[in-house]
């Protein structure tokens, strides 16, 4: 059994109670309370099993790296490599929208969590590989990394998929600035981008704060997560994100979120397909399989009219910009010229 990552609790004493013919009344209310000598953590809690969510990605690249060996003839037009990358296809052209409406085009990205790169493979198919020159700058080709902490997922697609082939790194969210390759990079790239795999990051604003220090001054990071009600046919997982930047030390933050329903044939292909993307629970202490009786209820309490069963993903987008000195700054309090009485 594993060891209780909470400190110790000490359970408030009850001066008296009152017995009646079949109830004891207590006076006071029972509360639980920190030790005043357990010292505050110096860590963050540990919530997902983040060693083996890599393996769970390398295994699903693997095993559908078999499959498409397997395949002759017509049946080699689908590759099952790239059959369950419509989810993050969607997610990574909703976000070069996003990207594509900055007002500098960015000289240098790296994709965070990249998994295979499908959106820096996006992203250099809309943005041109040539920086335009400017007033106080040279023409110049853009910068390309993708990061990346399973190794199967990092090398998926070989440079023929790219534009221009991208600098791959293997390393975690979790632990940016500890790796040698990533280290020479804080403070210079212009933009970092991620579009999914931060929702399996245990302390996202550590990662997120490693982030902002990898951006230049006034670089920009967009991102999107899972959160909100994402799957709630078969679970609920609130998730703060408008805070997260903030608690970050990012600026001018932007978060909005937008629901992807897609509908599956029965609930055996939405679990095979969260397989094959390697999405699979990951969370510590998790149960080894959910029975086949639970899945079949939740296929049950959610089957749509016509036999489908739909499954929900929202999709938490944020944008934050580390401070600088080109940053538009709020007027001083009591600095305005109108009263707001005159409008009102």
């Amino acid at each position: 059994m594993r060891p209780s990552l909470l400190p110790p609790l000490r359970l408030a004493r009850c001066p008296r109670a009152t017995t009646t013919q079949a109830y004891t009344i207590s006076t006071c209310r029972l509360y639980a309370t920190l030790s005043p000598h357990t010292p505050p953590p110096t860590a963050p809690y540990e919530v997902f099993d983040e060693p083996s969510k890599d393996r769970q990605r390398d295994r699903a690249i693997l095993r559908l790296r078999e499959q498409n060996s397997a395949l002759t003839g017509e049946q080699e037009a689908q590759d099952p490599l790239r059959v369950v990358d419509y989810l993050r296809e969607e997610i990574s052209e909703r976000l070069a929208e996003r990207i594509e409406d900055l007002r500098v085009p960015p000289a240098s990205i790296l994709e965070l969590s990249a998994h295979a790169g499908q959106l820096t493979q996006l992203l250099q198919e809309v943005l041109a590989d040539e920086v335009p020159a400017t007033g106080t700058s040279q023409s110049e080709r853009r910068k390309w990394w993708i990061v990346e902490s399973s190794k199967e997922a990092l090398h998926r697609d070989d440079d023929a998929s790219f534009v221009s082939p991208p600098k791959r790194i293997q390393a975690s969210a979790s632990n940016l600035l500890d790796h040698p390759e990533i280290e020479p990079l804080v403070g210079k790239v212009e933009t970092i981008v991620n579009a999914g795999g931060l929702h399996w990051v245990g302390d996202i604003v550590g990662a997120l704060t490693q982030v902002r220090h990898l951006l230049k001054e006034d670089g920009v990071f967009v991102g999107a997560v899972f959160g909100g009600d994402t799957l709630f046919e078969l679970s609920q997982d609130p998730t703060d994100a408008p805070s997260l930047l903030t608690r970050a030390g990012f600026t001018l933050t932007t978060v909005d979120v937008e629901d992807i329903v897609i509908k599956y044939p029965s609930i055996w292909e939405l679990m095979a397909d969260l397989r094959d993307m390697g999405e699979t629970n990951a969370i510590l202490g998790r149960r080894a399989a959910v029975s086949r009786d639970v899945l079949l209820a939740a296929e049950a309490i959610y089957k749509d009219e016509d036999g489908s069963v739909p499954a929900t993903f929202s999709i938490i987008f944020m944008i934050g910009w580390k401070p600088g000195p080109n940053q538009p700054k709020p007027l001083e309090r009591g600095s305005a010229q109108t009263n707001l009485k005159d409008i009102l």
